[in-house]
């Protein structure tokens, strides 16, 4: 069966590593999905710590605690959802990239 690339990369833009289970890699697909899993998990934690902390964004102080309770964990959801975007593009073009293993 032949497997088409763009198929491939659609699915892996629903969900990261689904394409190159359909092209025929299974298990570099299921190690891409568990790394999504919990790229995502990081993001959420990050983001409730971040409302816990403090929902209203501070004004600028001198006040120590603003640096730790907020934009700490701020600066480290907004780096990691700009890697989780990444990693989630790589895994649409690997997934089309990739050459269809025979079944």
């Amino acid at each position: 069966m032949k497997r088409n690339p763009i198929i491939a990369g659609m699915l892996s833009l629903i969900i990261p590593g689904l394409g190159q289970i359909y092209r025929g890699d299974g298990r570099k697909g299921a190690r891409i999905l568990c790394a999504a899993i919990v790229i995502a998990n990081i993001n959420i934690i990050v983001l409730l710590l971040i409302s816990l902390a403090n929902p209203i964004t501070p004004p600028l102080s001198d006040a120590k605690n603003t640096l730790w309770a907020y934009w700490i964990p701020r600066t480290v959801h907004d780096v990691s959802s700009f890697w989780s975007i990444a990693f989630w593009l790589w895994a649409v073009i690997d997934a089309i990239v990739t050459k269809a293993k025979p079944t």
